[in-house]
């Protein structure tokens, strides 16, 4: 998960001076061109792993919330969601 998380830093970083060098306007324009290109991806990739993060953590979420549930129920005497008649 670490070398994620570097790679995501680098790219945002890297986005970042792309970013301040388009804004200057002072590039030939292949220049221009080349590093437009180069953001796009790196512009892609980077929301692609924080889509990739936002999952996990919504999974995880998820997870905790049924064992809540199931936990909650078990308290009050009765069954966790989704439990049959038997209790299984």
């Amino acid at each position: 998960m670490a070398k994620r998380v570097d790679e995501f830093e680098r790219n945002l970083e890297r986005l970042k001076k792309i970013v301040a060098q388009l804004e200057q306007g002072d590039l030939p324009l292949e220049s221009g061109v080349a590093l437009f290109k180069e953001g796009l991806g790196l512009a892609k990739s980077c929301s692609g792993q924080l889509k990739k993060a936002r999952n996990e953590v919504k999974v995880a979420a998820d997870g905790l919330i049924q064992e809540f549930e199931a936990f909650r129920a078990e308290e009050a005497g009765g069954r966790a969601p989704g439990e049959g008649e038997d209790g299984a």
